[in-house]
């Protein structure tokens, strides 16, 4: 029998349970559709809103969407118990920018029509940051005073720069590397101590404590090999590609630039090279390398897809096979043969193995290389390579070029300002025959039998010494976000036969000049409530002829704008555009001859950059958009700002795990080379689509 007493403990609980439920549904109905901050002049509404764990609703369409895919997202409740440890993430996060006394409060309202929708406000007073005082490192009293020199000279906080977390970590890493980089293998240091006054100076004090260790040398070096090349590397050369000699000081960075150096053969299927900890002794420790060889001889086929919008039919399809023997006399050095081969009808041109026929349009290209990590014993990467190239346009030229490069790139010690450094020699022989439709379209003015006498064939040899410097400086290899790069290519044509023409007092007939390329690019943190980067490009580049006439120079050493790299409007190569070409009722011959060296496409001063903000959509898929503007002319002095061409556009982004790929969709904003409006013009003759390989800049 159920007494009064035990009815109403169960009608009692039943009510909770209920009231429990129907509270559960009713707070579980308040959507949160919005979330708004004020105050906040040092940080974004948008990066704020990634700190904290409330997030607004999704609207109907994406919330649809995901009710039966996996795109769109779902609706966001309103939870007040949450509130506090947001506000608790927003000071954490000004805390660790300096912000030692900045405020927050939280306002909220939900909607009393029933239709059970929240918003959230968060009231900011942050008050001014906190600068640095000075970094006090201790425990480095027993390193060499070179040594402390040094890192006094990279650490960077001084009193000028506003505290941050981020800033403390980095310092302490560039210690701790530094010092692992010269025997501290078991360097540690503790949590950095701030000591903040916000009181009288309104400074902030790091100390950081280090605990050394030992100083350790290389006692040894082992090497394990597996995979089904083991037995045709020897230790040896492993050893010597390393390049790590017992006696010398342990270095992470030595360990690191070791490993780069074993897979830039391409002999190792995976290398790994470590310090044994647990065979340290007497201030030694020896040194493992664990490798996986795979074979030696590689046959890699490729399918090409070439789309040139200069030719009536514009796309070619291609094939390619290359050869590759990766340890050719051995010493890693690798020798490689490919070829490649284009054509509108590339069975065609299979069937005939040539370009000779009028009806096969198309290139082919062979190349031998020969590279080797090591030269007269030093860690210089140098590579040989030949080549010899035939194209055939259908309404422009033919061509064919051959020639010979030497390359040297050279490995820099770490803490240096460049990063990297290359060397080169190149010889290359061109030859250029403009067809008949090419002239009359640029010699308009010509009548045809003074066109039919003008010589077509343009020849020309070049040997070119280049050095290329570049300092990459910014936050990241493939998503950078801060910092700067700079680059600078200068090449020297033809000095070398110049003088030697001088010396043995022969005729030289060809053009010596140097080329000079400077390209500089910038990540600000700006538009951060928007996008991810926001960075600038700025490219400039000028030829100048010392000697003979710079019109001798050939196409392949000009400078030019346009392409996935350049201006996306236009194609590769696209600018400068060349233009008709007006002559008097009586040309002289040699104003013809002159003429005719103006036909050849390129330049020989550049001006170009582009303004490009990038985002992440998901973490392998992006987006940009971005402004392109530049051109081409013969000299500095011909610059016109009206000649400017603009390009504007956007392109997605596949970040994959070893470089991002992009598809990039120009379009011409402004065209010099015509009067037409940009809506005026046919929609393909306006865009340009890009697929790269790595960022545009």
């Amino acid at each position: 029998m159920i007494t009064i007493k035990n009815f109403s403990l169960f009608l009692t609980l039943i009510l909770i349970i209920s009231s429990y439920q129907i509270f559960a549904q009713a707070e579980s109905k308040i959507e949160l559709v919005d979330i708004s901050f004020t105050g906040n002049d040092y940080f974004s509404s948008s990066e704020l809103e990634k700190v904290i764990t409330a997030k607004e609703t999704s609207n109907w369409l994406s919330q649809f969407l995901n009710s039966f895919s996996s795109f769109g997202g779902g609706p966001s409740y309103f939870d007040s118990l949450a509130i506090p440890n947001d506000i608790s993430l927003l000071k954490s996060l000004y805390f660790s920018n300096g912000f030692f006394r900045t405020k927050v409060e939280a306002q909220y309202n939900i909607e009393k029509n029933g239709k059970g929708k929240a918003s959230l406000r968060f009231i900011i007073t942050e008050n001014e940051p906190t600068n640095f005082y000075k970094l006090y490192l201790n425990g480095l009293g027993k390193i060499p005073i070179t040594f402390l020199n040094k890192i006094n000279s990279i650490v960077t906080i001084d009193s000028t720069v506003q505290y941050s977390d981020f800033a403390v970590e980095q310092n302490r890493d560039l210690v701790l590397s530094y010092l692992q980089d010269n025997g501290y293998m078991f360097v540690q240091a503790d949590q950095p101590i701030v000591e903040i006054d916000t009181i009288y100076t309104n400074s902030v004090n790091i100390y950081m404590n280090f605990e050394i260790g030992e100083r350790f040398k290389i006692k040894d070096v082992s090497v394990e090999k597996s995979g089904p090349g083991k037995n045709l590397v020897s230790n040896n050369l492993i050893e010597e590609i390393v390049n790590i000699k017992p006696g010398s000081y342990y270095s992470y960075h030595d360990l690191k630039l070791a490993q780069i150096r074993l897979y830039r053969t391409n002999l190792f299927s995976s290398a790994v090279i470590t310090g044994n900890t647990a065979d340290t002794s007497g201030g030694n420790v020896p040194i493992r390398i664990v490798t996986d060889i795979g074979l030696l001889n590689e046959i890699a086929p490729e399918i090409l897809l070439i789309y040139d919008r200069t030719e009536s039919t514009n796309l070619k399809l291609g094939l390619g096979l290359s050869w590759t023997n990766k340890n050719f006399f051995g010493d890693a050095r690798k020798l490689t043969i490919g070829s490649s081969i284009a054509a509108e009808d590339i069975t065609e041109f299979i069937k005939q193995g040539n370009l000779a026929s009028d009806n096969i349009y198309g290139y082919a290209d062979l190349r031998a290389s020969v590279e080797q990590p090591f030269l007269f014993g030093k860690p210089i990467n140098t590579k040989f390579e030949t080549f010899y190239t035939l194209e055939k346009k259908r309404n422009e030229w033919n061509a064919s070029i051959y020639g010979a490069k030497l390359n040297f790139n050279f490995e820099l010690p770490a803490y240096n300002y460049l990063t990297a450094l290359n060397t080169y020699f190149t010889w290359q022989s061109s030859k250029y025959i403009f067809k008949e439709a090419y002239l009359q379209s640029k010699l308009a003015s010509l009548s045809d039998s003074l066109i039919s006498s003008i010589p077509t064939t343009s020849n020309s040899k070049n040997a070119i010494l280049g050095l290329q410097l570049v300092a990459n400086k910014t936050d990241d290899q493939l998503f950078p976000t801060k910092g700067y790069s700079i680059a600078l290519l200068a090449e020297d044509g033809n000095s070398i036969p110049f003088f030697v023409s001088k010396i043995g007092n022969y005729n030289f007939d060809q053009s010596a000049y140097y080329k000079l390329v400077l390209t500089s690019t910038f990540y600000f943190p700006i538009l951060t409530n928007y996008f991810d980067a926001f960075g600038s490009k700025i490219k400039i580049g000028n030829i100048h002829s010392y000697y003979g006439n710079p019109l001798n120079i050939p196409f392949n050493q000009r400078l030019t704008a346009g392409g996935s790299n350049s201006i996306r409007g236009w194609r590769a190569n696209d600018l400068p555009l060349i233009k008709a070409i007006k002559f008097t009722d009586f040309p002289t011959q040699a104003e013809i001859e002159n003429a005719v060296r103006k036909i050849t496409p390129g330049g020989f001063f550049l001006l170009e950059g582009s303004i490009e903000a990038r985002e992440h959509l998901t973490q392998k898929i992006g987006a940009a958009l971005f402004i392109d503007y530049g051109n081409v002319w013969n000299s500095y002095n011909q610059f016109r700002y009206d000649q400017i061409a603009v390009a504007a556009g956007f392109g997605f982004r596949y970040y994959s795990d070893f470089a991002p790929i992009r598809l990039d969709f120009g379009f011409k904003v402004h065209d010099p080379s015509t009067n037409t409006k940009f809506y005026n013009r046919k929609f393909f003759d306006v865009m340009a689509f890009h697929i790269g390989i790595g960022e545009a800049f």
